[in-house]
């Protein structure tokens, strides 16, 4: 769009944001989804974070964000996943859907299968994006508000030795409704406040002595490091508490970011 300022005899460009849509497999833990500035400084540069302004100095949109730029000759990006991982957690499987907005694009027509192979090489080990398409900015907004079932590995590390029966019918009285309270770890920056989520399985892969590996499927917003520990008793049901030993997750990968919650298999642009 071109503003004419007949007045002032000035012209003023205003070039709207080119969307690209797809999937992201975070392959490493240790690394945000977003660009995470410093909390003490806020981006300045102090000495926790090393002058870097960052909490971490990688991240997903960090990882994407060089390949897109220079594809579209853009300012800068914007990212939008939906939802997001924990940073000590990967995502496998299929992948995150995500929408990258390319600020101020001077090109509009993108090689896409091109980007998508740099982005690979020059993330290569740490993040792979799949099926990049076009997207528009209507697209945002369905993406953030879709509620999406996950399915996860965890990695459990148990207080005791638990019978593989009683471990198997513990985690059936995890399946149903859950209340979950605000997580300490996250109550810095989030309101305290009661979330019903659900779980709608919880399955034994294997177990040796005290580690078990199981596979969860739940709601959106379920989180799942306190549904195996119980935060407290901020989280009810827990598997701790059910058992009556402690549970300690030791490693979370989320393996499916599915249909959304009213049935939906994949994700699209009919869809989104």
């Amino acid at each position: 769009v071109v503003h004419l300022n007949l007045e002032k005899g000035e012209v003023e460009l205003q070039v709207a944001s080119l969307f690209i849509r797809g999937r992201y497999r975070k392959l490493v833990r240790g690394i945000p989804q977003t660009r995470w500035p410093c909390r003490e400084c806020r981006g300045r540069g102090c000495p926790r974070c090393n002058g870097t302004g960052r909490m971490y100095q990688e991240s997903v949109d960090e990882l994407i964000r060089p390949a897109v730029i220079r594809a579209a000759e853009a300012d800068d990006t914007v990212f939008h996943g939906a939802g997001r991982e924990d940073i000590d957690a990967r995502m496998l499987g299929r992948g995150r859907p995500f929408i990258v907005e390319a600020i101020r694009p001077r090109k509009r027509r993108i090689d896409l299968p091109g980007l998508e192979a740099e982005i690979n090489h020059q993330a290569e080990g740490k993040v792979e994006v799949i099926e990049l398409a076009l997207a528009d900015s209507s697209m945002v907004e369905r993406l953030k508000e879709a509620t999406f079932q996950k399915t996860y590995s965890v990695l459990v590390r148990l207080g005791a030795e638990v019978a593989e029966e009683k471990l198997k019918s513990g985690l059936n009285r995890l399946v149903g409704q859950v209340d979950q309270r605000t997580p300490t770890r996250v109550s810095h920056r989030r309101a305290d406040k009661l979330r019903l989520r659900r779980v709608y399985s919880a399955d034994l892969i294997e177990v040796k002595g005290r580690l078990a590996r199981i596979n969860v499927k739940g709601e959106s917003g379920l989180y799942i490091k306190e549904l195996i520990f119980g935060d407290g008793g901020r989280t009810q049901p827990n598997l701790a508490e059910i058992l009556r030993v402690d549970a300690i997750v030791e490693e979370l990968d989320v393996i499916d970011v599915g249909g959304e919650s009213d049935g939906t298999s994949s994700w699209n642009a009919e869809e989104i």
